[in-house]
């Protein structure tokens, strides 16, 4: 469940204003998903290695912010995880 939910809190800002690029924040993320640091990355890093997501770091003034965005295989993953559940229900 924590995977999907990070994968649809990427996917709500990628599709809330298509004329924006719209890579989420890992702050935002967190919070989306209501989780803690530790645990939201733990579970970013083995997504990000079964190449579920990717991040990038940008500079925001005089600090650096991480931001994600997710792949082909991790929506594919996302519709999987949905309809097993949908299932399960």
């Amino acid at each position: 469940m924590i995977i999907q939910n990070i994968l649809e809190g990427i996917l709500r800002k990628r599709y809330a204003n298509p004329y924006e690029k719209n890579d989420i924040k890992k702050s935002e993320l967190i919070d989306y998903c209501n989780l803690k640091t530790s645990t939201a990355e733990k579970y970013l890093t083995k997504m990000e290695n079964a190449k579920y997501i990717e991040s990038y770091k940008e500079p925001w003034g005089k600090r650096t912010i991480i931001k994600y965005n997710i792949t082909d295989l991790g929506i594919e993953r996302y519709e999987w995880f949905v309809k097993i559940n949908m299932e399960l229900e």
